[in-house]
């Protein structure tokens, strides 16, 4: 079997592995004890030591200290203990590829030859040809990875095949009888990932039968039944490919021939066996992609059954109260990967279309609230949920809208995050279900001891809270970053949304429209009744149509009112309501008062101009035509035209009327002066002429 070597490179410096080296901490069987781990990790962290540690441990690596800062004695002893380091660096770099290939072993010692092949291959010959299966893989993988060959082997230019041959034959973990010679080392391995394990085999030793399958007959049949999607087992293909061979006359092959061909043609027949999708995650090329430069570049969203359970009590068909925990919330992020930033969320119980417009809404207020002012992200991504209904709301909110490949779920960074969010915040608390049963991961909670806890998990309320401080806590530590990279977002990427813009495309409905009435638009938004208006002469113009009002449930100050054939549209305000009692009236109820009575006195002057320029128009009409002078409109209107020529405005009309009352008043008075004088006349000639003390005296 393989055996281990001390030696590794680490960034082009030679380094020994410490287990080979300390005496305790699980020290390795053949270490040479030469210090402590305890005494090791003081002479690494000491400034004054002459050791220097390449590499910390790490999972899947080792700790390594640099070989040639050991002292001589030190590394003498090593190499006379291990071997030549340089020769066995070189050896390192062909073992850190090498790994022995079990459907090899599993092949071989299956095959079978002989008349009646009731023989099988001796164990000393089936590991011997597992080794050279293995080496030649190892070879055909870093034939094909050049670059990093050479720069592993400090080479700028090299002859490929001679490299090649020089690993191999250096190579002495395992044993192999793989050609010496270059030349014949790239025949075998050609001939190797042509034919297969096959092709190692001694001719001798050969099973007669599978060289029989030659035609392209013979391997067309054999391609189609392993790509049939029945997923058939080795040996019902077998006994199928023999009942056609008896009819053809060709030769039987037994089911080690179907193994070695189900590998070789592997890329041919996979999609039949597991379908397209997993042909495309698993086996063609992937893009690796880089984050966006900036925020608001590249969003990203999809829903997630979080991985959280919660109580609820329902009432069954029998009136029965049944509660069951084994409830999971939906949660649909927006999620920018500049700094994997959570932009939007909202959480429900199932994925909705509605859920998915909530997730933007919070998205849109959320930038709002950082930037002062709404934001188209320059392109969103989504999967295919929904993507006939919510097409038209994404491109409405974004400048370039990309859908996911279908049933590609490597094309959305955001399944990776969900994975790490999962990770990081749920599974820390005591409700946590574990991962997807899907992912088969054996790191799974205690099914026992949840089902003893589960009275302690939360209703859908508390599991909301729980979820919305996870993705809080989360935000916090992106906020600051994602914050001022906003000032690397080229102008042209850069495109604002106005309020009526963000209220057409995410808006809620109420499901039924509205009137305008005098003291407004009055909808019931969220089980109460608010009122609505809009300072705009053109909506009053308009009070016959049916609205539907639009709103954000996160911000009801505004609302937008849309007619049915969406020609018109108008963003409304939350109407003041100023105070019935004069003892409550404050600052700002006058003052809205007063811009309620310059708008009807603006509403008013508009009417009387509006009628006027009719009156205008009419005269003209009647005065050039003659023959409408007998026509009933012209009795109807003719007596009112004079009245509205005189009236081209309404402050005309108003002096009219209060010069009227005024002269009236003066008028009256005049009368009552009048009336004065002449009483004081009378009096005065009666006086004159009647002497009443006179008239007395002679009594």
């Amino acid at each position: 079997m393989i055996k281990e070597t001390p030696y590794e490179f680490y960034n082009d410096k030679l380094g020994i592995k410490i287990k080979y080296l300390i005496s305790d901490c699980n020290k390795h069987e053949h270490s040479l004890c030469l210090l402590s781990y305890r005494a090791f990790k003081k002479r690494m962290d000491s400034l004054t030591s002459g050791e220097k540690q390449l590499r910390r441990a790490s999972i899947g690596y080792e700790a390594l200290v640099d070989f040639r800062s050991l002292s001589q004695e030190w590394q003498d002893l090593i190499t006379v203990t291990f071997g030549n380091p340089p020769e066995k660096v070189k050896e390192n770099f062909f073992a850190k590829h090498y790994f022995t290939d079990n459907e090899a072993l599993s092949f071989f010692k299956t095959h079978r030859y002989g008349e009646r092949n009731e023989k099988y291959l001796d164990d000393e010959t089936v590991l011997l040809y597992t080794y050279n299966a293995s080496i030649l893989n190892t070879v055909l993988k870093l034939k094909a990875d050049r670059k990093g060959m050479k720069k592993a082997l400090g080479s700028t230019t090299m002859d490929i095949w001679d490299s090649l041959s020089r690993d191999v034959n250096s190579f002495t973990l395992v044993h192999h009888n793989l050609p010496k010679n270059k030349d014949a080392l790239r025949r075998k391995t050609n001939e190797y990932q042509k034919n297969g394990f096959t092709s190692l085999i001694s001719g001798k030793l050969q099973n007669n039968n599978a060289r029989k399958v030659a035609t392209d007959e013979q391997t067309a049949l054999i391609d189609e039944l392993l790509s049939k999607h029945n997923n058939f087992d080795n040996e019902i293909i077998c006994t199928m490919y023999n009942a056609v061979a008896k009819q053809l006359n060709w030769k039987n092959i037994t089911s080690g021939t179907i193994a070695n061909r189900k590998k070789e043609r592997d890329l041919v027949v996979f999609a039949g066996r597991n379908g397209v999708s997993a042909l495309r995650n698993t086996i063609l090329m992937q893009n690796k992609r880089r984050k966006p430069s900036a925020p608001l570049l590249f969003w990203t969203l999809d829903g997630w059954d979080v991985e959280l359970l919660y109580q609820k009590t329902d009432t069954n068909k029998n009136g029965h109260s049944v509660t069951t925990y084994n409830n999971r919330l939906n949660a649909v992020i927006v999620l920018d990967p500049y700094n994997y930033h959570i932009v939007g969320y909202a959480i429900g119980t199932h994925e909705t279309p509605e859920l998915i417009k909530s997730a933007l809404q919070n998205a849109q207020n959320h930038i709002c609230k950082l930037f002062g002012d709404y934001y188209k992200p320059y392109q969103i991504q989504t999967d295919n949920y929904g993507r006939g209904a919510l097409k038209p709301t994404y491109e409405s909110v974004c400048t370039v809208y990309t859908p996911a490949q279908v049933k590609n779920a490597k094309s959305k960074v955001i399944e990776p995050w969900f994975s790490r969010f999962n990770n990081k915040y749920c599974k820390m608390q005591s409700n946590w279900s574990g991962y997807n049963v899907t992912t088969g991961s054996k790191n799974q909670p205690n099914a026992e001891f949840l089902n003893k806890i589960k009275h302690s998990f939360p209703d859908l309320k508390g599991c909301i809270r729980q979820i919305e401080n996870m993705i809080e806590a989360d935000r916090k530590e992106t906020l600051i970053d994602f914050m001022n990279g906003f000032d690397k977002i080229p102008q042209e990427f850069l495109s604002t949304m106005s309020k009526e813009y963000f209220l057409d495309a995410l808006g809620n409905t109420t499901g039924y429209t509205n009137k305008l009435q005098p003291d407004g638009v009055t909808p019931t938004i969220l089980g109460e009744e608010k009122c609505y208006d809009s300072f705009d002469l053109n909506f009053r113009m308009l009070s016959h149509i049916n609205w539907t009002v639009k709103f954000d449930p996160h911000n009801l100050n505004n609302v937008l009112a849309v007619s049915e054939d969406g020609k018109h549209k108008f963003l409304l305000q939350e109407k003041y309501m100023p105070s019935m009692a004069l003892a409550d009236r404050m600052t700002e109820d006058s003052a809205q008062l007063k811009k309620v009575k310059d708008f009807n006195k603006y509403a008013e002057d508009y009417i009387i101009e509006e009628r006027a320029k009719n009156a205008n128009v009419l005269q003209n009409l009647f005065e050039d035509r003659p023959e409408l002078n007998d026509t009933l409109a012209k009795m109807l209107l003719t007596d009112s035209l004079g009245q509205h020529k005189n009236q081209k405005s309404k402050e005309r009309l108003q002096i009219e009327v209060q010069t009227e009352k005024v002269n009236r008043k003066i008028k009256k008075q005049e009368e009552t002066i009048n009336n004065n004088s002449w009483l004081q006349e009378q009096n005065e000639y009666l006086n004159n002429k009647l002497n009443l003390e006179k008239y007395l005296q002679d009594e």
